[in-house]
């Protein structure tokens, strides 16, 4: 447990000073100011309502204009949200038990209906456009050809404009309000581990990186202990994670979507055959996988392999990864593939872009978010193990991808 005990905390100063400070305040209310002249704007300009009644908007250079600007304005107004949105949750997820953050987070929730709801309205006034005629018309709409397209499909989904906009402020209370409780239970419960000799109260998201300890006697004891503490707090999850599902599948059912199913693969960018592909490629290699596991069992001397010896290490890899080790090897093998990978990753560690330590408070997972202009950030639960490198690796990859979809839009 030593080695995660100087595991760094991620940097968010270059965003803002602190919650608390005059830069944060004066950008908070800048967004709400956004979101005021992008609602008087879609009110003057008429952007937005029924699309089965909305009348055809003809695709001309007066169509041309108002969409270049209201993209233009619409785009603006969602980045600056974006990075408020990743600065706050860098400290909601971080600690939940972060008051001010979780103050500032309610109060851009309800800025987050308001922006929904305009988004809403310029999908439904996509729908009333001939996307095709404007793409032919249009850089700006060949620019945005991929949004625009996908827009005029999911206009044909969209309820009634009040529907959409009491969707829109029920989440608040409703879905959002059941994952945000998920949330804050999950990272806020501690159980007791037994850790060298000595039995201790442990967060969750360390609990779940015994996972990887050589020792089958701790894996075993983190596993046991995880499986009790999640029956303690069973019926709030429970409650949290079948309202999500139902407003979903209402939600779903009221757009006209097929399934709940349906509407996550337009979601997603995919269709039924490339998901039923990828499916049916991991069943295919399911006995591969299998041989695998047996074999595993066989080399750690197991009968068969328990559910807490799944990501047990090997003995002849049974080595700590050092997070410096981890930095050296990440940085080293990402130039294999590009110098610009791995100056990428060089710069995250530098600027300390990566949240490592599991702690008290922190929710467990890893993740990585955009936070402004080429700039990401990178959510983990450090274990000194391979998996705990390749989970770093992993999520730098996403930072990378960031970057990259940055330096095509300015290109």
């Amino acid at each position: 447990m030593s080695a995660t005990a100087t595991l760094p905390h991620w940097d968010m100063t270059p965003i803002f000073p602190g919650l608390e400070s005059p830069a944060f305040d004066q950008a908070f209310s800048g967004v709400v100011r956004q979101i005021d002249e992008l609602g008087a704007y879609f009110a003057t300009e008429h952007i937005g309502g029924d699309v089965d009644t909305q009348e055809a908007t003809p695709a001309n250079e007066q169509t041309v204009r108002t969409l270049k600007q209201t993209l233009e304005r619409l785009n603006t107004t969602v980045q600056a949200y974006r990075t408020l949105s990743a600065y706050i949750s860098a400290f909601v997820t971080t600690n939940t038990r972060d008051t001010v953050a979780q103050a500032r987070y309610s109060e851009l929730q309800r800025q987050s209906a308001r922006l929904t709801q305009l988004t809403t309205r310029f999908t439904a006034w996509v729908g009333s456009l001939d996307v095709e005629a404007l793409i032919a018309l249009s850089e700006v709409a060949r620019e945005h050809a991929f949004a625009l397209r996908k827009a005029k499909t999911s206009a044909t989904h969209l309820m009634s404009p009040a529907e959409e906009a009491l969707l829109a402020e029920l989440n608040l209370t409703g879905g959002a309000a059941w994952g945000k409780l998920h949330g804050n239970v999950t990272s806020q419960i501690s159980v007791p581990v037994e850790i060298d000799g000595e039995e201790r109260e442990t967060p969750m998201s360390v609990v779940r990186t015994l996972a990887f300890e050589a020792d089958r006697a701790t894996r075993r004891w983190a596993y046991e202990a995880e499986l009790a503490g999640w029956e303690r707090v069973s019926v709030p999850l429970a409650a949290a994670l079948n309202s999500i599902k139902g407003q979903v599948n209402v939600v779903t059912a009221r757009r006209d979507w097929a399934t709940p199913l349906d509407a996550a693969l337009f979601d997603a960018h995919i269709d039924r055959p490339t998901l039923d592909a990828m499916l049916g490629a991991a069943q295919e290699y399911f006995p591969v996988f299998r041989r695998y596991l047996k074999a595993k069992a066989q080399a750690l001397g197991l009968p068969v392999l328990a559910w807490y010896d799944l990501f047990a290490p090997m003995a002849e890899g049974n080595r700590e990864w050092r997070y410096e080790e981890a930095r050296q090897f990440i940085a080293e093998q990402f130039g294999t593939f590009t110098p610009r990978l791995s100056e990428f990753a060089t710069r995250a560690f530098r600027e300390n872009w990566i949240d490592a330590e599991p702690r008290p408070g922190k929710q467990d997972g890893a993740y990585c978010m955009w936070v402004q202009k080429d700039e990401s950030r990178v959510f983990a639960n450090y274990k000194p193990a391979f998996g705990g490198m390749s989970t770093l690796a992993h999520e730098l990859g996403h930072g990378y991808h960031n970057m990259l979809l940055l330096w095509l839009i300015l290109h």
